[in-house]
């Protein structure tokens, strides 16, 4: 199962305020009903419905931050995502039943202020390209309190991000960003950096992430418990891998985070006048010029050098669309996109890059 797979699973589906107060062990979540169009020949690609952007979040009372509406919405949405038992060995049957009264406990938990995360359950799941990768398991009721503080800040953050990101976004999707694409691409920008970011999610900095979050976040409470899913300590980490979860694969939050981490790259980027294309940590820069090509990939490693992150050189590299590229799942070739899973016997070829694990 690729790295997406695992993380469209993982990734909030948006929740109605609207939304009764009935019991969340009797009711179902509703199905999100944001498609986009379909590409020529292509399958429709499921986006979450346009979320409501909003201002800076400042401190509020945290009965009203961790309401029993907002802790039942957070549940209906880590129960629809699925998953195993965290290090509690806590079930998603087990969390629903009332009598266990879990959700009220966590909820008072967190008014509280007492609430810390259990510590993450690390497993191996194979990559595409062959080897494995690590993917944390959070116990259910700390994916519960995530999504609960995934609604909260979000909208914060989506009124600042830029169009050019495409990735883990409501009321954005793949079939977005490939559009972008073609739109560059017919605008004659057909010199593209096809970039690969060495280890994003595992490698992003919490002290450099943590003045980020602040500048949307001020609510004191929000920003101790972010910062301690951070921290949280891995109760079986891998040989040589971290100690602590960090943004990595398994946390409601990793994509929204990263993508608040990323953004400082898509302003500089972008204030170059560069054509930006931004998947999480996938991203294309669309030239006019082999040489302004050459020029992006000077500026991205320079961007990301200040975010102490970096390319993979062996994973990024510069190509023209008579030559074709491979980007997530599609393969742009002169003036046409196909669907990969769809064009298997096209002769592809891709520069002299290897092509990276979507």
């Amino acid at each position: 199962m690729s790295a997406w797979s695992w993380w469209r699973r993982l990734w909030p589906a948006q929740t109605d305020d609207s939304a009764t107060d009935a019991s969340v062990f009797a009711s179902s979540p509703q199905p999100s009903t944001g498609y986009a169009t379909p590409l020529d020949g292509a399958e429709a690609v499921l986006a979450e419905p346009p979320m409501k952007p909003a201002g800076i979040l400042r401190p509020q009372p945290p009965e009203r931050l961790f309401s029993q509406r907002r802790l039942q919405q957070a549940w209906l949405a880590v129960k629809q995502a699925g998953g195993g038992a965290g290090v509690d060995g806590v079930t998603l049957a087990e969390f629903a039943r009332p009598e266990g009264g879990h959700l009220e406990r966590l909820r008072r938990e967190l008014v509280a202020g007492s609430y810390k995360p259990h510590p993450v359950r690390q497993v191996l799941v194979p990559k595409p390209g062959g080897g494995l990768r690590a993917l944390g398991i959070w116990a259910l009721r700390d994916r519960v309190a995530q999504r609960a503080v995934y609604d909260l800040i979000a909208p914060s953050f989506e009124a600042i991000f830029l169009p050019c990101s495409f990735g883990f976004r409501p009321g954005r999707s793949v079939a977005d960003a490939v559009r972008q694409v073609c739109a560059h691409r017919d605008q004659h920008l057909r010199w593209i950096l096809d970039g690969d970011i060495y280890h994003c999610f595992d490698e992003i900095d919490s002290t450099i992430l943590m003045p980020l979050v602040r500048r949307r976040v001020r609510d004191p409470r929000l920003l101790r418990y972010v910062h301690g899913w951070l921290k949280a300590d891995i109760f079986n980490s891998m040989d040589g891998a971290s100690q602590q979860a960090g943004v990595g694969q398994g946390s409601v939050l990793s994509p929204l985070l990263a993508n608040v981490y990323l953004h400082e790259m898509d302003v500089a980027l972008t204030r170059q006048g560069l054509a930006l294309v931004r998947y999480a940590d996938d991203f294309v820069v669309c030239c006019r010029r082999k040489s302004e090509a050459d020029a992006a990939r000077q500026a991205a490693a320079a961007v990301l050098k200040t975010l102490r992150l970096r390319l993979r050189p062996d994973k990024t590299g510069i190509v023209h669309l008579d030559e074709g590229l491979e980007w997530l799942g599609y393969f742009f070739l002169r003036n046409e996109c196909y669907p990969l899973r769809r064009t298997q016997n096209v002769e592809r070829r891709a520069g002299s890059r290897e092509q990276g694990d979507i």
